[in-house]
């Protein structure tokens, strides 16, 4: 009988077990081929690896601790303030800044903080030199505390919520840590304005990489930008640092505080810190840099957690740790008690135009009207400049918030545009408003728990009707059998065996010598018990 071992043993602790049973020359030509596996810089080459490795038939435990040792690092490479460029999804090279430590020591296990920029929506790429004023947000902070830093830039088309802008994170992350010795547990995303709504995003889709999130002045719903149903229970996975400000023109503190208050309410690792008499500027973070600093201090990722839940609808990424492939059912739910989606209060009114963000001159020209909006009733139209709301002159997208601000629900304002050569005046009347839900439905989606005790999974889900568990190397007795319950209901009880295929196919996709899958197992949602 196979020897047992610990169900929840550490890192350490299972490549302390895993090298114990590997013959110390069969080491040799597994961690060969296993470094050639990490060194492949395409999915083809690593694909390659991948096969002859299975076809050397190598103890599975061999190649998880090689897997799990990870690459050997080199000493001399560059340091300081680097320029690059990484290629995202859709196949253009977007530039980048990366800071590294001048005392860089590849024996050492380094954090790793991607600070996304605002105004992500913009039509031009930021350069290597725009971005290196940006760097003074947070770059002073790393340089002090010795962490690697990168700054991505996104554009239009390319925001932090859409898959380019997602795969230009990602992106950064995996080729930092082919260089660089990151610490797979401690890789931080923050960022101000559309960069901590960006931010959210990557919370609520792809938490599984990091170790926290730190959004500041952000909104959830921004999040829904690229079409994301927002469903709040994907902020039950990992730590989430936030600030606003009372007087944020944008994002108000008083319209968070519902959602913060609906979070808090859960189990959800949700900070919220309210900052009084700042409006959307990170100037506050003067004083609260060391807060914020201070709780990052204390997060690190759990590779392979006890529990992971999973909320969203068909078209939404369901990828959660070790929970893949979730199929909501075709009909899904749409129960109010399986959402949590609180109440705000009227938000800021808006004119309900798209801005043409490619105009150089004075005043804000109308890209795009949208149907059914005070603009359109008014008679805005595509082309328009508006110069002036009410009293307020508008010269620029700032201006233009800045004059929104104060008016009201049901308040009627002049609008002043340029039409060719034509001024015009136009009288628009804001729509009364009362509360609504934070975040718009209209797609059936699914709700899901998984808990984890020994070789046990518990599972409770509403609207899925098939879901994956991958198993984590270390976390269950693959000499015992393994049961799943799913509302209730017994719905897989048997072995599983270690898939040295499956290791390596997630090895090759995640990168993570800390976050490592010896097999997966299909489960089909059981009907109810009659």
């Amino acid at each position: 009988m196979r020897p047992r071992r610990p169900l929840f043993a550490g890192l350490a602790t299972v490549v302390a077990l895993l090298a114990a049973v590997v013959p110390a020359r069969g080491d040799d030509a597994v961690t060969t081929r296993v470094r050639a596996f990490l060194d492949a810089t395409t999915p083809e080459a690593r694909a390659e690896a991948a096969k002859a490795l299975v076809a050397a038939k190598p103890p599975f435990a061999a190649v998880a601790s090689a897997l799990a040792a990870g690459r050997a690092y080199a000493k001399d490479v560059p340091t300081g303030w680097l320029e690059r460029t990484q290629r995202c999804s859709d196949g253009k090279d977007r530039p980048y800044l990366l800071y590294v430590p001048e005392g860089y020591d590849p024996a050492k296990r380094y954090r790793l903080v991607l600070d996304l920029h605002g105004g992500v929506s913009r039509p031009a790429l930021l350069t290597h030199d725009e971005l290196r004023q940006m760097a003074q947000l947070r770059g002073p902070h790393a340089e002090a505390n010795g962490y690697l830093l990168a700054l991505p830039t996104g554009e239009a088309k390319a925001e932090w919520w859409t898959p380019v802008g997602v795969s230009n994170v990602l992106g950064i992350v995996a080729a930092t840590k082919r260089v660089y010795a990151v610490d797979d547990d401690l890789v931080v995303v923050t960022g101000f304005s559309d960069g901590a709504s960006g931010s959210y995003y990557l919370a609520l889709t792809h938490p599984t990489p990091f170790a926290a999130f730190v959004p500041l002045n952000g909104h959830l719903g921004v999040a829904g930008a690229g079409g994301l149903q927002v469903h709040l229970d994907g902020l039950r996975n990992t730590p989430v640092h936030a600030i606003n400000t009372d007087l944020d023109s944008l994002y108000p503190s008083a319209a968070i505080r519902p959602i913060a208050d609906a979070l808090k309410a859960t189990d959800a690792p949700f900070t919220w810190r309210e900052v009084k008499g700042f409006a959307h500027d990170p100037s506050y973070l003067a004083t609260e840099r060391a807060p914020i600093w201070a709780w990052e201090q204390g997060v690190r990722r759990v590779p392979h957690p006890a529990r992971v839940v999973w909320a969203g609808t068909a078209d939404a990424p369901s990828r959660v740790f070790g929970l893949g492939h979730v199929t909501v059912s075709a009909s899904g739910t749409t129960r109010a008690e399986d959402d949590v989606n609180p109440l705000l209060p009227p938000g800021r009114v808006r004119l309900g135009v798209v801005v043409d963000a490619a105009h150089a001159g004075d005043g804000v020209r109308i890209g795009e009207v949208g149907d059914g909006t005070p603009a359109q009733a008014a008679g805005l139209a595509s082309g328009d400049v508006i110069v002036a709301l009410g009293e307020a002159k508008v010269g620029t997208q700032r201006d233009l918030r800045a004059a929104l601000a104060g008016r009201k629900p049901g308040e009627t304002v002049k609008v002043t545009v340029r039409r060719g050569e034509a001024t015009l005046v136009k009288d628009l009347t804001f729509p009364e408003a009362g509360p609504e839900p934070a975040f718009r439905r209209g797609k059936p989606f699914g709700v899901l728990e998984a808990t984890r005790a020994g070789n046990g999974f518990d599972v409770t889900c509403r609207g899925v009707d098939a879901f994956e568990l991958w198993l984590g190397v270390g976390t269950v007795d693959f000499a015992a059998p393994v049961v799943v319950r799913v509302n209730g209901v017994e719905a897989f009880r048997g072995p599983v065996a270690e898939d040295l295929a499956f290791l390596l196919e997630r090895a090759a996709a995640d990168d993570d010598r800390t976050m490592l899958y010896a097999a997966r197992l299909a489960v089909k949602v059981p009907p109810p018990p009659k």
